[in-house]
């Protein structure tokens, strides 16, 4: 699934009010998608190994990723996050800000973070992966 595809996902279920969407691809892969509303971020979980990872890591049904749903420069919010920092559901991890608009990424589940996708004053994409997080 690419970036594009995600977006007109994202945009469907923004207008139809939809928290959240699961996707089954085939008997071994699933997606389950989840709109935050506290920071309209897209928050996607990976339930089952997908045949192909764009990130060249694999991900483990216990993993988060943490996706920019703007296009802008990321940074971080009031520590610098590393893999093994422990974090809180609604937990400032940065922002994205643009020319006219600076959007707070949260994090909707407590855990610690898997590991960091993006430095700090990086400009990055719609759908870029920021962080993945695995949860308690």
């Amino acid at each position: 699934m690419d970036a594009n595809q995600i977006k007109k996902i994202y945009q469907a279920m923004s207008e139809n009010a939809f928290s959240s969407l699961e996707l089954e691809l085939g008997k071994m892969n699933r997606i389950r998608l989840v709109l935050d509303s506290a920071s309209n971020a897209l928050v996607s979980e990976i339930v089952e190994l997908p045949s192909e990872v764009d990130d060249k890591e694999a991900i483990s049904n216990t993993q988060v990723e943490i996706r920019s749903d703007k296009v802008g420069t990321f940074f971080f919010a009031e520590r610098q996050l590393k893999s093994g920092d422990r974090i809180k559901k609604g937990e400032t991890l940065g922002m994205v800000k643009g020319i006219s608009f600076q959007d707070r990424i949260k994090c909707s589940l407590d855990g610690e973070i898997g590991s960091v996708k993006v430095e700090n004053g990086a400009i990055v994409d719609y759908g870029r992966l920021l962080f993945l997080v695995n949860i308690d």
